[in-house]
This record gives C-alpha cells, structure tokens and sequence, in this order.
C-alpha cells in the first residue's frame, strides 16, 4: 500500500477578489466623509442660526424692557417745548420725529438711523453703510463721566441713556421748526442740550455708551435694517405704544435683503452680454464655507411705555 503524501499549499486573495475588497473599502471611506463633511455643515448652519436667532431675542427683550421702563409722556407738551413753530405737524404724528429716523439710498437699502424710548436711545449702522464706497457713517460725539468730549466709531449697535430724547433732537431743525436734518453721514452731538436753542453744556456728563449688543458665538452679526412704526398714545394714561421690526443676519454669506428667494448667496454669478462675470466672485471660490456661516431672520418687537 502506498503511503499518502500531503503538501501544504499556500492560500490568498486573487487579484480579482484584492480590486473588490479595496473598491469596498474606498467607497466606504468616501461615504464616511460625506456624511461626516453634511453633519459638519449642518452643524456648524444650526450654530449659525441659533446665534442670529439668540441675539435677536436679546434685542427684542432689551428694546422691549427700554419701552416698558421709559416714562409716560405727553406728546403736545413734547411739541410744544421741542417744536413751538410747528406745533400743530408735530402734535399731528405723536411728535415721531423725535422718536425715530433712518436713512435710505436710491434702492431702499437702510444706511443707518436712530431711536429713542425716552429712557434709552439707540444708534445704528447698517450692513449697507458698512460696506458701501462712500462714506454714510453715523456717529455719537458724548461727554463722559469725567466731562471729557468722546466721538465713537461708527457703531453697529450703540445704546446710550437719553431721558431727554437728546439724540433724536440733535438731528432735527434746532431753530424750533418740525423739520428733519438727520444725514446719513453725520455726528449726532450730544455735547450740550440738543433740545436746546443755546449751547448750554450737560449739568452731568452722558455715561459711556454700550457696544458689543451684536456679538455672539464670535460671529459678526449686523442689522440688515430697523424700522419703527407711527405711535398711538392713550389721551388718558399717556402710555405710548411703540413697534417696530428689524432684520439680523451674519456678514458673511453675501446677504442680500432686496433679492426675492434665498438671501443668502447661492454661488449662481450673472454674466454681461460677453459672458463676462458681473459684480463680485469672491464667495464663488468658497461657497460651502460662506453658505454654513450664512444666516439671516427678521424680528418684531412691541410695548407700551409706564402710564401716569
């Protein structure tokens, strides 16, 4: 009987099955990244609109609690000591001329503006008075604590405490009248009594304005723009009522308020008859990244100042 001989025989992968097996593996790498790259981005565009949506909350509770806490006040006696030529326009309109004003350009895109609760009153620079060619800045010039003359940068957000409604005045017609001379570039001068005719200096120094209202999560936050609607006033109570609206968006994004659909940029660019691309191309290169830092809501507030 012949004895049985066993060899042993080496085994592996064949080329065939070595290709399948590293296709396998690529293609679940490249689905982990995917996935991990989508849960990035919809990550980082929910931190975005949690932090337009958080401090625009903000806004509406610090704008709310201004009106809430300002004193009653009776608009005729307002006109009358503010505006005594013109008294009857004044009294007409609840004196809004000394409560709110704001600056446009051509297009209806809002440069800045400001207003006044009677108790705080507030200063702005909008996104389009940031990033436009020509200068449409809007400035304080206040006296600090120590009584020293201060101008401020041109703010974002400003609120300083105005019991006299000294910044609305200083940007209306000193001389009596019911007329406008608010600019869109200009320092509003609070120095002395704006509501004065004579150049008497403050009795006490305007405290140091405060900054910074837009920050959150280290993004730049910006108005888009700030509107204030006509106020009623209860004859009676003299409670005012006040409301109004403002847009809050991110820098970044390519924002654009006066576009119908999405506002922000979609990475889509217009080309002139040549096919030359029109306007800027900057956030093409990046528009992932620009699109997940890209948020923008519109907020309303309202409230009645103290009653008598």
């Amino acid at each position: 009987m012949k004895q049985k001989i066993y060899t042993k025989t080496k085994s592996g992968f064949t080329m065939v099955e070595l290709s399948i097996t590293l296709a396998f593996i690529g293609v679940l790498l490249i689905t982990i990244a995917i996935i991990t790259t989508n849960i990035v981005s919809i990550y980082q565009k929910g931190t975005t609109l949690k932090a337009v949506n958080s401090v625009g909350r903000g806004l509406i509770d610090e704008l709310t609690s201004a009106i809430n806490t300002a004193p009653s006040v009776d608009t005729t006696s307002l006109c009358n000591s503010l505006a005594p030529n013109n008294v009857d326009a004044c009294v007409k309109d609840h004196a809004f001329s000394y409560i709110f004003h704001a600056s446009t350009n051509d297009e209806g895109e809002q440069y800045n503006g400001v207003f006044c609760t009677g108790y705080y009153s507030y200063i702005w620079n909008t996104y389009y008075s940031e990033t436009s060619e020509q200068s449409h800045s809007l400035k304080l010039r206040y006296l600090n604590t120590e009584g020293d003359t201060i101008t401020t940068d041109a703010p974002r957000l400003m609120r300083v405490e105005d019991r006299n409604y000294r910044v609305c005045s200083a940007v209306m017609d000193s001389s009596g009248n019911y007329q406008s001379e608010f600019s869109s570039n200009m320092t509003i001068d609070i120095t002395t009594l704006a509501h004065s005719t004579t150049d008497t200096p403050l009795p006490n120094p305007t405290k140091t304005p405060t900054e910074g209202m837009l920050d959150e999560f280290d993004l730049d936050l910006t108005l888009y723009e700030f509107t204030v609607f006509p106020i009623s006033q209860d004859s009676v109570t003299l409670r005012t009522y006040m409301s109004g609206t403002f847009i809050l968006a991110t820098l970044r994004g390519d924002i654009d308020i006066m576009r119908s659909g999405d506002y922000c940029s979609l990475g889509t660019q217009i080309e002139d008859e040549r096919g030359e691309p029109v306007g800027d191309t900057s956030s093409l290169n990046n528009l992932g990244a620009e699109y997940n830092y890209c948020a923008i809501n519109k907020f309303n507030f309202a409230a009645r100042t103290a009653g008598v």
